[in-house]
């Protein structure tokens, strides 16, 4: 059992995820759980993280995560429950935008991003709900990232910089990023009555490797964003609610 509320980011040793892991370390109130496609990955993610921030790395616990593979999640939970016993917040943070096979058909392009973006989310919140209901924390939750590029809302609206028309990209990553909003609402209404909110949140356009170093701010604003989620609000304001940008609280919707 850990004296700091447990905290696991997925997508640990770059972008955003990295970026949110550094704003909790620097507050010393928070064991995290750091997951990568691999150990070596994620022991380097520590060794950044503790020395950038001055903390402490007996804060951090490394397991590896491929959400293309089940047992690795099975594994990394096996490892969270025999340490801790239970988990106080899960931030569903890594994804993809294509396939890393660039001769891939059209299917295969959208069965990589579904498999990543959609079911090893959908696998990530089952397989670790029995140790988020073992939590006491009172703001337990899962924090999964979005993009306003999943909302009909931002796709249609003319006005909008990244509708269809004027931004015709990603149609797989868009379409994943629907099906992971839709997966959250339905557990949102599921485990509503045992206080576990399942949260969105969309940092916006971020200077990342994931968009090429294009975007509209920092990787380490967006960062900011996605660690406020995952500690910050009560949960019962929370339901139903997407963290925009901006760290304030949106409605789901379209």
């Amino acid at each position: 059992m850990a004296s700091k509320p447990v905290i696991l980011v997925t997508g640990g040793n770059q972008g955003l995820g990295h970026e949110a892991l550094k704003v909790l370390a620097r507050t010393k109130k928070y064991h995290l759980v750091i997951a990568t496609r691999s150990q070596q990955k994620t022991d380097e993610a520590i060794k950044i993280i503790s020395s950038q921030t001055g903390s402490n790395p007996a804060d951090f616990t490394p397991v590896v995560i491929n959400l293309d593979n089940d047992d690795s999640i099975f594994a990394a939970a096996k490892i969270v429950k025999e340490k801790f016993g239970y988990l106080d917040v899960l931030v569903n943070n890594a994804g993809i935008n294509s396939s890393s096979n660039k001769n891939a058909t059209l299917r295969e392009n959208y069965q990589a991003v579904f498999n990543t973006n959609v079911f090893g989310v959908a696998v990530m919140n089952d397989t670790f709900l029995p140790l988020i209901r073992a939590s006491k924390y009172p703001q337990r939750r899962i924090v999964t990232v979005t993009s306003g590029l999943g909302m009909f809302g931002v796709a249609l609206k003319e006005t909008s910089p990244y509708n269809i028309s004027k931004y015709p990209v990603v149609p797989a990553y868009r379409s994943s990023k629907s099906a992971v909003n839709m997966l959250s609402a339905f557990d949102n209404v599921t485990f509503r009555d045992e206080n576990i909110p399942t949260i969105l949140v969309e940092p916006g356009y971020c200077r990342t490797a994931f968009g090429g170093f294009n975007g509209d701010k920092d990787a380490s604003e967006g960062g900011a964003v996605i660690a406020r989620a995952a500690v910050e609000g009560e949960n019962k304001d929370l339901y139903l609610k997407i963290i925009d940008d901006e760290g304030k609280h949106a409605e789901f919707g379209w």
